[in-house]
């Protein structure tokens, strides 16, 4: 049966909407670093990823395994992923911001995590979306604010959780950063990619300026 997108609900006012691909992984492909950026499905579709979480991509998912990818269709079999899963092991990777280079020397890498528990805390940015919980044993979770929308039913003091994706154990503390979640382990949802803002052309800021 061929693999074939299927696409999320539609939203015109935020440009391309997300997708969801999934396939056979071909092979790994390199930037000129030597940093695994992608992968390529037996279909011919490029996966695109940030290089930076290369080592922790690379533990998800391998070729000849099933990958299954949420994001955006840039070009014709050309996606950009935003959380990567691996059908068979249930292991999940979401694209989080690379850390500055003046910090990720003494940073370790970022590890598989699993966690289960009863929300405790509920945090909120400045603009009043969530973008993190914390759990009862103090393990935090961080979302995107996007998802903290997506997740809304779910993310409330006193709900129990389980979330998957990667992040960090050590003497301070835990924190995940999430790629999937739901109320249990059996119920787990991929976290929609964040939504694509509209490019702006050079012709849209000569109608403003004239409009000013």
């Amino acid at each position: 049966m061929k693999d074939i997108p299927r696409s999320g609900p539609h939203r015109p006012d935020k440009g391309p909407f997300p997708m969801e691909v999934e396939g056979m992984v071909s092979q790994y492909l390199l930037n000129p670093r030597g940093e695994v950026d992608g992968l390529l499905l037996d279909d011919l579709t490029v996966i695109k990823f940030p290089p930076h979480l290369a080592r922790e991509l690379v533990q998800v998912i391998m070729p000849k395994e099933r990958v299954r990818a949420n994001g955006h269709l840039e070009a014709e079999k050309l996606f950009k992923g935003h959380v990567i899963t691996n059908p068979a092991t249930g292991r999940a990777i979401r694209e989080i911001k690379p850390t500055p280079p003046e910090r990720a020397g003494a940073l370790g890498p970022l590890q598989p995590l699993s966690v289960t528990g009863t929300i405790r805390v509920v945090r909120r940015n400045p603009h009043g979306d969530t973008d993190g919980v914390v759990l009862g044993d103090g393990t935090f979770v961080q979302l995107p604010p996007h998802a903290g929308r997506q997740f809304a039913n779910l993310l409330r003091e006193g709900q129990v959780i389980t979330a998957v994706g990667y992040g960090t154990v050590n003497d301070f503390g835990k924190t995940v950063a999430v790629a999937m979640l739901g109320r249990s382990a059996a119920a787990l949802a991929l976290i929609e990619p964040p939504p694509v803002k509209p490019k702006r052309h050079p012709e849209d800021r000569g109608v403003r300026e004239e409009e000013a």
